[in-house]
This record gives C-alpha cells, sequence and structure tokens, in this order.
C-alpha cells in the first residue's frame, strides 16, 4: 500500500498500557553467518539503512527497538519500519491522521506526539502532551471502552490520564532529549514524604515500603543531574506512573481521600451474609476469623498492596507449615495408643484427622506458594476470583484455617483419652481430682485470653465505717 492509497481501515482510539509492549509477535530462528572482512570496523563504511523521510529509529533501555519522526507532528511507533510494507503502511496512516488532527483543530507543538500502531487495516494511536502530562484523542472517548477504570471526579480521571501519560513516557524515553528538573526533584520530595510515613506508621497508602523508598531515594538523589538521560528517564517515568495509579485508587486531593490502608471509602453493591460468620468461626474453633478479617483488611476496596500480599502469603505458608509439622507430630504419638489402655475407636478417629491436616497442609502450601512471589497483580487476580458476592472470604478463611482446625480437633479427641487413663492407673477420687484440677486451669486460661466477653464476678467489700453508717440508717 503506498501513501496515496485510499485506506480501508479506520483509526481506534487505545491508552499506552494496552498496546501490548511485552506481547511476543515474532518468533526468529538464530543461524551462522558469514563475518566480512573489517566487517563493523570504522574504515569501513557500511551500507545505510533507509527509513522515510523524518523517522529515525531508537533503542529503549530494555531493548526494544521503535521508530520516531521528528516533524511538526511528532510521532512515535513500535511498527517495524525496516520493512518496505510496514513503511508504507504507517505514513499512509501518519498522513491520514495528520488531516484529521487539523480538521479537529488542534494546534501542532514541541510537547504534542502521537503513537500509532498497526492493527490489520485499521490503526491505534492516542496522544500525549508533555506540557500537561496528559493523554487525549481526536473524538470523545467513554472510559469503559478505552479499558480505563471507573472514576470519581474529573481530577480523579486527570490522575489517571497521568498515570497513562507515564507509561508513555517510560516506553518511548529515548528520543526526545529528557525531563524537566522538576521532574525528579518533585519525586524526590514525594519518595522523601513516602519513606517518614512508612517510618511513622504500619497503615501509610503508599505503594512502596520504607527499604523500597529508600533505594529509590538513593536512586533518584545520584541521578538528578542525569534526568536528560533517556536510561534515567525511563526509571523516572516508570515510579512517576506507580504513583500517580497509586493516587487514582486512594483518590488523592478528592473530598473523601483514603489516609489509611484499612480506610473504605467506596460503595460496596455487594451483601455480605452476617448469620453465617458464627457457623465458620465456631466450626473452625475460631481460627478462621483471623484469616477472614486480613484478607477483608488487606484487599480493601479491592484494591491490594504487594507489601501486604507478600506478608500475608509468607505467614500463611508458615502457618500451614507449622500446623503440618505439629499434625505429624501428633500422628507420631498414636504409636502409644498400642501399650496404653485407650478406645481403639477414638485413636482411629483422631489419627485419621490428624491425617488429613497434614494432608490439607500440604495441598495448601502447594496451592499458594506459586501466588508468593506474584505481587500485587498476582494476587489481586486471585482473591477477585474467590471473593465471593454473598460470603465474601469467609469460605476461603475457613479453607486457610481448615489444617489447623483439624489438628485442634484431632488434639482434643486425642487427649479425651486422657481421663480414661488416669481413671483405669489410680483411685476414682484422685482421678477426678487431676480431671477437675486440670479443667480449672484450662478454664482459667480461657477465660484469661479469649477476647469474648464472658460474665465476670463483682465483688462488694465495704469498710467498718460503711457498715456502722449503714446499721444506724
Amino acid at each position: 500500500m503506498s501513501s496515496s492509497d485510499k485506506l480501508e481501515g479506520s483509526l481506534f482510539p487505545i491508552v499506552p498500557q494496552s498496546i501490548g509492549r511485552y506481547d511476543v509477535a515474532k518468533k526468529v530462528e538464530r543461524t551462522h553467518m558469514i563475518i566480512e572482512t573489517g566487517m563493523f570496523t570504522s574504515s569501513l563504511i557500511s551500507s545505510p539503512t533507509y527509513l522515510p523521510p523524518q523517522w529515525s529509529s531508537a533503542v529503549h533501555p530494555e531493548g526494544k527497538l521503535y521508530f520516531y519522526r521528528n516533524s511538526a507532528l511528532k510521532m512515535v511507533t513500535e511498527a517495524y519500519l525496516y520493512n518496505p510494507e510496514v513503511w508504507q503502511a504507517i505514513c499512509s496512516w501518519a498522513k491520514e491522521f495528520e488531516r484529521r488532527f487539523e480538521e479537529k483543530g488542534f494546534v501542532y507543538g514541541e510537547t504534542i506526539e502521537a503513537f500509532l500502531q498497526l492493527s490489520g487495516d485499521d490503526c491505534n494511536y492516542y496522544i500525549v502532551d508533555r506540557d500537561t502530562q496528559t493523554v487525549f484523542w481526536l473524538e470523545d472517548c467513554d472510559t469503559s471502552n478505552l479499558g480505563l477504570l471507573p472514576v470519581v471526579s474529573s481530577s480523579n480521571l486527570k490522575m489517571l490520564l497521568e498515570a497513562q501519560f507515564w507509561t508513555h513516557t517510560e516506553n518511548f524515553s529515548m528520543h526526545f532529549g529528557g525531563l524537566p528538573q522538576k521532574s525528579i526533584d518533585d519525586l524526590i520530595l514525594v519518595i522523601s514524604h513516602a519513606l517518614a510515613d512508612n517510618i511513622t506508621s504500619s497503615l501509610s497508602t503508599f505503594p512502596f515500603d520504607t527499604a523500597t523508598c529508600q533505594k529509590f531515594l538513593d536512586l533518584l538523589t545520584s541521578s538528578r543531574d542525569r534526568i536528560h538521560d533517556g536510561h534515567t528517564v525511563t526509571f523516572v517515568a516508570r515510579i512517576w506512573g506507580m504513583i500517580m495509579y497509586n493516587r487514582y485508587e486512594t483518590h488523592y486531593g478528592q473530598e473523601q481521600a483514603r489516609l489509611s490502608r484499612d480506610n473504605s471509602i467506596l460503595i460496596d453493591d455487594d451483601t455480605e451474609l452476617e448469620w453465617t460468620k458464627p457457623i465458620f468461626s465456631l466450626a473452625s474453633f475460631r481460627s478462621a476469623d483471623l484469616y477472614m478479617k486480613r484478607l477483608n483488611t488487606i484487599f480493601n476496596d479491592r484494591f491490594l498492596y504487594t507489601i501486604d500480599w507478600d506478608s500475608f502469603m509468607k505467614q500463611c505458608i508458615s502457618d500451614w507449615t507449622r500446623t503440618g509439622i505439629m499434625s505429624s507430630i501428633l500422628l507420631f504419638l498414636h504409636i502409644f495408643c498400642f501399650f496404653l489402655p485407650v478406645s481403639p475407636t477414638l485413636a482411629y478417629v483422631s489419627g485419621s484427622i490428624s491425617a488429613l491436616s497434614i494432608i490439607t497442609s500440604l495441598l495448601a502450601i502447594n496451592r499458594h506458594q506459586p501466588l508468593d512471589k506474584e505481587g500485587a497483580a498476582g494476587g489481586h487476580d486471585y482473591l477477585t476470583a474467590v471473593c465471593s458476592p454473598t460470603l465474601k472470604f469467609q469460605g476461603v478463611a475457613f479453607a486457610y484455617a481448615l489444617p489447623k482446625t483439624l489438628f485442634i480437633l484431632a488434639s482434643i479427641i486425642f487427649l479425651s483419652q486422657w481421663p480414661l487413663i488416669i481413671y483405669q492407673s489410680i483411685n476414682l477420687v484422685p482421678a477426678l481430682l487431676c480431671i477437675i484440677l486440670v479443667s480449672l486451669v484450662l478454664a482459667a486460661f480461657q477465660y484469661a485470653t479469649s477476647e469474648i466477653p464472658f460474665p465476670r464476678p463483682t465483688w462488694s467489700w465495704r469498710t467498718r465505717a460503711e457498715k456502722d453508717e449503714a446499721h444506724q440508717v
């Protein structure tokens, strides 16, 4: 297709995060080559590789080749312009895009840059403005059609679009001369505040923990004089993009911002069943309560922090591992049932439940170990999939608590045979006294440590003077 051919496709608006940058579009096969005499030396002039007029190539620090046009309307593309057919298609769409750009009354400027992407006969596009740090299009666009998330205000939308702008800047960082000094100076101030916030608060809404903030701060401080280099631009843009998306999620600058990670600021359309909570709690000996509370906290408003997810998964795997070990020890102790006067039926039941606790521990570890290193993205996908519209995380929490629940149940059944052993070993009265003493100790422990409010006795002591006064009345 030449630049004079009539275009059969259409221009479609997209956002920078949906260009499929990390998709593998083509696979190649390596072969051996002949190294020509003097190849790649300064004394031998190699044949130039031609590109369309005003187009040049650049290589992203990650290795991605892209092309940019230095003209009145600046453009970038990842289309392989060394291919003549691709070259002609991009030039045709660039000419058509310029025509529509002028029809809409937009003015060319040094800060305006368009992105073009071939998609069959069609062409995807978006436009960025480096001055206002935003993304825009030649037509009205609905956020849902673009794949953007819902917003609460125009300023909230601006942050979402600025996050997209920084994604574009990160992807195409090597050709425009770098960022203003203010970009990195402001970022240093933001990271500095985040570092202090993390140190003084355990519920900071910033997306990075203390150690990461310190690493970023050291990196940015040492890179202040290199903000015009494309390598520095790449990581500065990436950090800014993550911060702007986090600001969108926390409603930064809105009427009601999320100032703590455990604050819920969004209306939840799903109604959770409340009457099932005591059932799951009782059935798990209250082991599921902690998991349910933690899941609801870290997935607050369906937003997940990498810090919280990694910590939660690490704790869960540690709990399941410890429960599996304790259940194995308990199962081993059943050997003594062959030599003690115990009920074989109860021994079989407790042993079977111990084995089931070990199996569920292993299954839980095997299922969740891959999620331990996937960060917030993988954790968000998983929690979204398992969260029930009616039960929320009640079922998941019970499943997480199942290994410990089975271990507790097996322990109760196993130890329930202890009174029988005591009764058969000593006289009735000492046996009853021993059983009562142990029961009182357990009851006192439960009374002192339980979070459930129990009726506590009130003692009324009166002094002798108070008694005399009451007697006189």
